[in-house]
């Protein structure tokens, strides 16, 4: 019975850009049913997403538009949504799914913790998912190396005062829409100009991940303080995604600079780097514990592209079997390692 419960769900693909068709590829590879995929209208509607996404195990799924598909009818037991980083923007997608009954995984970096967003709209999806006896979350990079690493070096402490995190992104592993928010081009003016401007600037995503960690270590926030500034080389590096030289000068990406006070006078202080990398560099991040004991923990050779992916589908089975409702990931177990579920798959059939 138990290898019935564990059998690989039936998985519905919204968003079918990078990130969607490198999840596509990865459940594929390990032998995930692949049921179903959507995308907004445009060119890629009508076509194949084996073909999309260069898998031949996903030879026959047709993308179909997302906004004439009636969710009732797709026969799947979670929906992986990868359009958005933004709450807003996807919460109207976010309905639709989990009024039709869909587990909802959600690789949109504000959807890790929207109470940090939204209070309003995270209670909202709360309510939907209660009442449609499923479970929304949102996950990715962020799961293991910025919630939970720090969650665990946090556990023998007996006195806490403080939290550092640093980390470098490297923007060219996102597409397009990453390289225009981390402002990667821009002259000196004109990113000035942005930070001066009377509408407010366009907050990080970063920010939310700050507020999950130490809202889930039992402190209680008072304030969340952000602000950018630009990063500058010394000589020029190549842009893929500009397909053009970032020239010494312009920017070649942003810092964010959050820090999030608590009633129990403990600061976390976190300086995310999303630009371009330089040669030789890698993506890395760190964490350091002002606390008894101290702590620091540095993580070298990521692939936040991989990880992003591998989280999201390596949490697929946790979100399926949690309580119905808007479940965050540090409210559940710390990440395991999951075996190739095509053995599964091959031992649900000899029992069959």
């Amino acid at each position: 019975m138990s290898d019935v419960l564990n059998a690989p769900k039936r998985i519905l693909i919204y968003g079918v850009g990078g990130v969607g068709l490198a999840i596509a590829r990865l459940l594929n590879d390990r032998g995930w049913p692949v049921v179903a995929a959507v995308n907004r209208a445009g060119a890629k509607v009508g076509k194949d997403l084996g073909s999309l996404a260069d898998a031949a195990g996903l030879a026959g799924i047709i993308v179909e538009d997302a906004d004439a598909v009636n969710f009732s009818d797709i026969d799947a037991d979670i929906a992986i949504i990868a359009i958005n980083d933004r709450l807003k923007y996807n919460a109207p997608h976010h309905k639709r799914l989990l009024e039709a009954g869909l587990n909802v995984i959600c690789v949109g970096g504000e959807s890790s913790y929207p109470q940090a967003v939204d209070l309003e709209l995270s209670a909202a999806l709360d309510r939907m998912a209660r009442a449609n006896g499923v479970t929304f979350t949102g996950c990715g990079l962020w799961d293991t190396y910025r919630v939970w690493s720090v969650k665990t070096l946090c556990g023998p402490c007996t006195l806490l005062r403080g939290l550092h995190h640093r980390s470098v992104t490297d923007a060219n592993r996102f597409g397009p829409e990453v390289v225009r928010l981390a402002r990667i081009g821009d002259a000196p003016e004109s990113f000035d100009q942005g930070q001066d401007s009377t509408s407010e600037p366009e907050k990080s995503i970063y920010r939310v991940f700050v507020h999950q960690v130490v809202a889930s270590l039992g402190l209680t926030v008072t304030s969340v303080t952000e602000r950018q500034e630009p990063v500058y080389f010394d000589e020029p590096v190549h842009c893929p995604v500009l397909e053009r030289d970032i020239e010494p000068g312009f920017c070649v990406g942003t810092r964010s600079i959050i820090e999030v006070k608590t009633k129990e006078n403990v600061t976390a202080l976190a300086e995310v780097d999303l630009r371009l990398t330089q040669r030789g560099e890698g993506e890395w991040m760190s964490w350091s514990i002002d606390g008894n004991p101290a702590a620091e923990m540095r993580l070298h050779g990521l692939d936040t592209g991989h990880a992003t992916v591998s989280s999201v589908v390596n949490r697929i089975q946790d979100v399926v079997a949690a309580q119905p409702g808007l479940v965050t990931i540090d409210q559940m177990a710390p990440m395991q390692f999951q075996p190739n579920p095509i053995s599964i798959t091959q031992k649900v059939a000899e029992l069959v």
